[in-house]
């Protein structure tokens, strides 16, 4: 038997596959309107004595069932909406269960996450409508029906309300629920849960971020009793990576191609918390600016570039910058790059600072001043004089200021000649 599934959308296939895993079939994707090539030729290979299409005519239609019918007896499993298909489904692969894991039909994650855990305990996967309150009459007939006992929710109560949850348990339903933070941290959740560290020879990883490449695979990780996991494309979440540790999988299956789960994220490299750097200092030239990294996964090393104006500053690498007269009129910012072992490098750029300055005063040890600060100053008699004063050429300065004001504010007069 094989399962066959609209490939645009997942709430059929997310049910098929627990179906699949259940009798031991694989679940094909289809075009709603065109059975692909490739598909057509594996189910020839395959020679099914009978294909499930999951969906009715306006999601799988005739012209996808007419050559299916040429390989194998085609019969359709499909109700008026994506939770009544799910039902249509349950009824179809399982006559009893003790336990079924209940999950949103609105999102992808948690179902997918939730297969190889339904598989384990040999129950269905069903569908509801997360953000409604109660669970429909028709899936608690099913749940009855079944006999089952224990029910598992997957996803917090923002996936699935805590009105669900309270009606199941006032039902009689031992309910627990598996959650967290995000779709993450809810598939780690489930599969610490009901997978012992080192019970399993592999696992099998997907992405969280679209769903077409790991329906198919679901339904044989169920088959093989295995966990799935769902990740981030560049790296491992702080969740997964650590359940996956604790599992001790011998082997780990990949959904898909590198640029939807990369190498990193597919060998379990962590992702870095990181957090955008801040800087400190005055934007003036002769001072310098201080780079802080604020909170980042610990045990992280970092190294650092410092822009101009979106251009890295030459040599600029360490986490102090003293400003010069090439950064003047130009906004400063600093990219930092962690980096850990078991985790990918990450870098966060923080923002930008006023274009730097000139300061209102400046310490010099020689006769002349700069350009941007023409006015001298002598410590000993506290007098300032102006280019045009008659001891301005005569006048060593200890400091130089850039206008009369800043001379004036530092305590100086003015030179009467």
């Amino acid at each position: 038997m094989v399962y066959v599934a609209t490939g645009q959308d997942f709430p059929d296939a997310l049910g098929a596959a627990a179906a699949a895993a259940r009798l031991g079939g694989p679940l094909l994707l289809t075009e709603p309107t065109a059975l692909p090539a490739e598909v057509a030729s594996e189910l020839r290979r395959l020679a099914p004595q009978r294909i499930v299409v999951v969906g009715g005519p306006a999601v799988v239609g005739a012209d996808v069932a007419d050559p299916l019918g040429a390989v194998a007896p085609v019969r359709r499993l499909f109700g008026a909406n994506r939770y009544e298909t799910s039902l249509a489904i349950a009824r179809d692969a399982f006559s009893s269960s003790d336990f079924v894991l209940i999950a949103t039909g609105r999102t992808f994650p948690d179902a997918l996450s939730g297969t190889g855990v339904a598989a384990l305990r040999q129950g269905p996967v069903i569908l509801v409508d997360g953000s409604a309150q109660s669970t429909p009459a028709a899936a608690l007939e099913v749940l009855d029906g079944f006999g089952v006992q224990s029910v598992a929710i997957a996803g917090g109560v923002g996936a699935v309300s805590g009105g669900i949850s309270t009606q199941l348990q006032g039902r009689g339903f031992a309910v627990s629920r598996f959650g967290g933070a995000d779709r993450y941290a809810t598939a780690a959740s489930l599969n610490d849960a009901f997978f012992p560290s080192g019970s399993v020879a592999q696992e099998f990883i997907a992405t969280g971020e679209s769903f077409p490449d790991a329906l198919s695979g679901a339904a044989l990780a169920g088959q093989l009793l295995s966990p799935v996991y769902v990740t981030s494309g560049p790296c491992a979440p702080a969740p997964i990576r650590a359940s996956r540790i604790r599992l001790g999988a011998g082997a780990t299956v990949v959904l898909g191609g590198v640029a939807v789960v990369s190498e990193a994220a597919a060998a379990n490299l962590g992702c870095l918390a990181t957090t955008e750097p801040t800087i400190s200092g005055a934007a003036l030239l002769g001072s310098s600016l201080v780079a802080d990294t604020g909170r980042w996964t610990e045990a992280v090393t970092f190294s650092y570039q410092w822009m101009a104006d979106g251009v890295a500053v030459s040599g600029a690498t360490g986490p102090v910058l003293a400003l010069t007269a090439p950064h003047v009129g130009k906004r400063i910012s600093v990219r930092v790059t962690g980096s850990a072992p078991g985790y990918v490098s990450a870098a966060a750029v923080s923002s930008a600072t006023a274009s730097v300055g000139y300061p209102g005063r400046i310490s010099v040890n020689s006769w002349d001043c700069p350009s941007w600060a023409p006015i001298k100053g002598n410590r000993n008699s506290m007098i300032y004089h102006v280019p045009s004063g008659a001891f301005y050429s005569q006048t060593k300065p200890e400091e130089c200021f850039r206008t009369e004001a800043d001379a004036v504010a530092a305590g100086y007069r003015r030179s009467l000649r």
